[in-house]
């Protein structure tokens, strides 16, 4: 049982935290390193953080040291997600906290600097009839067919999954990736694919990871790919998050519930999208990028904002 020394010292320690982090963001703004989107409150998110790494069933705030926090509230607000939303994740490797975005959190960031309008995922099960093409042109691709059964919905069994994206522009493109791609993908997390979420869900889980694939290289195709610190080529995992992924303790994870029924995968263009959470902190690896062809990569990039003490 916390003390009373105890509580008053963490609240000491979320304060500090809070200052700094505020006081460095502030910074960003005035040089123009920075500009917080004006639907996004870096004091709110930063409760809602606190929430959740003050939670006495881990207690990361206390855990974790002092500077990977602030680093990783940092990065919070520099992408301007919201934890609360679940549109981002706090990961704790041994004494270090790590920020990661959810899927959700890759839409948002899509939304704002990916040019991304709207992006709609689909299952494709077992006993479905689907059918695309590529157009030998452009590259891109698009559904030619796609019937489903009442009977297929809803199966174990999966083929695949696809996004179907639309940007500001009208332009619309499609990502696709058959079960090996995704069950791959799944092998490269912490839990292998094995996780409630993945066994009872896996059409939402192979939703989810499509999205996320789609999303990443939107985001990173555009001008403001800084906010993807890590940098690896298409086909590489950056090995520190590698061995992050691999080494955290998912029961240590701060999440909410699962992957559930209600979880709306159609995303429109809203300010912010309704967001869903998986399985504990089970965050999908960076994809093999596909040719979405919107935007050029930035021609140059910032370093990363980090924050020592």
């Amino acid at each position: 049982m916390e003390t009373k020394t105890q509580t008053t010292a963490l609240e000491t320690v979320k304060k500090d935290i809070s200052a700094q982090v505020l006081e460095r963001v502030d910074a960003f703004q005035k040089s123009g390193e920075l500009r917080i989107p004006k639907d996004y409150s870096p004091e709110n998110a930063l409760k809602s953080a606190y929430l959740i790494l003050s939670d006495p069933r881990n207690n990361l705030l206390a855990k974790c040291s002092k500077e990977s926090v602030a680093n990783a509230l940092l990065k919070m607000v520099v992408w301007g997600l919201s934890p609360l939303k679940k549109q981002c994740d706090f990961i704790p490797y041994n004494d270090k906290l790590e920020c990661s975005p959810e899927y959700t959190g890759n839409i948002i960031l899509a939304k704002r600097y990916g040019n991304l309008k709207s992006i709609k995922a689909n299952a494709i099960f077992d006993k479905d009839v689907f059918e695309f093409a590529v157009d030998t042109e452009t590259g891109r691709k698009k559904i030619v067919k796609h019937e489903q059964t009442l009977e297929s919905i809803g199966s174990k069994n999966l083929k695949g999954a696809y996004a179907i994206i639309e940007l500001n522009d009208g332009t619309t493109d499609l990502e696709v990736m058959n079960i090996v791609q995704i069950k791959d993908a799944w092998n490269q997390g912490p839990m292998k694919g094995n996780s409630p979420a993945h066994k009872n869900f896996p059409d939402q889980m192979a939703m989810k990871t499509v999205i996320n694939r789609a999303c990443k290289l939107l985001i990173r195709s555009s001008d403001d790919s800084v906010l993807y610190a890590d940098d690896e080529t298409a086909d590489e995992v950056n090995p520190i998050q590698r061995e992050i992924d691999e080494n955290a303790n998912s029961a240590e994870l701060i999440s909410f519930e699962d992957v559930t029924e209600a979880d709306v995968i159609d995303v429109q263009s809203e300010n912010t999208p309704e967001p869903a959470q998986t399985e504990p902190q089970q965050q999908e690896p960076d994809e093999p990028e596909n040719m979405l062809e919107n935007g050029e990569k930035a021609s140059k990039k910032r370093q990363q904002p980090q924050m020592n003490f």
